[in-house]
């Protein structure tokens, strides 16, 4: 039997009193009481951030894999430990709460390490689409916020954070 993995990113800047925690953690609990054989792999964006993008990384991520130094391969690593954990998971949980009518910050800097051409995502320079190579991934989003943002409130044109992610 093939074992099952579930990736959890964690982005609340909380660590005490943090709803997307305790709504992702009683979903979680709740999930390995019907699956308890799961290796579960947590990601806490606000403990262990990823580092931000550099000039160097982006020139680094658009080389060739032939061409590709040490010191390239350096600069893609967390990266690349980042990606090959969400391709590995077979379900992810995102807690992400809404701050500012958006995402967290932290929560935007692993976004920036995992969405990359070749890995995560394909582009047909000739039709100018985009293909997801992560297709075949279960996706929950947790995602508090302080008020409504529902579809049919008033403050649903507000909501930058949901259809982002």
């Amino acid at each position: 039997m093939q074992q099952i993995t579930l990736l959890e990113v964690q982005a609340s800047v909380r660590q005490q009193d943090s709803v997307s925690r305790k709504h992702s953690t009683v979903f979680i609990d709740t999930w390995r009481s019907y699956h308890p054989e799961v290796r579960h792999i947590v990601r806490d964006v606000r403990v262990n951030l990823p580092t931000f993008p550099t000039e160097f990384w982006a020139k680094a991520n658009h080389t060739l894999p032939e061409m590709c130094t040490p010191e390239i391969r350096g600069a893609l690593a967390i990266s690349d430990d980042l990606i090959d954990k969400l391709l590995g998971a077979d379900y992810i949980v995102l807690a992400v709460s809404m701050y500012n009518f958006s995402i967290p910050a932290n929560f935007q800097v692993y976004i920036d390490n995992v969405v990359r051409v070749g890995r995560t995502f394909t582009f047909d320079r000739e039709t100018l689409t985009f293909s997801g190579l992560a297709s075949s991934k279960k996706v929950l989003l947790i995602s508090p916020s302080a008020a409504n943002y529902a579809p049919s409130t008033p403050m649903a044109a507000m909501d930058f954070c949901k259809p982002y992610v």
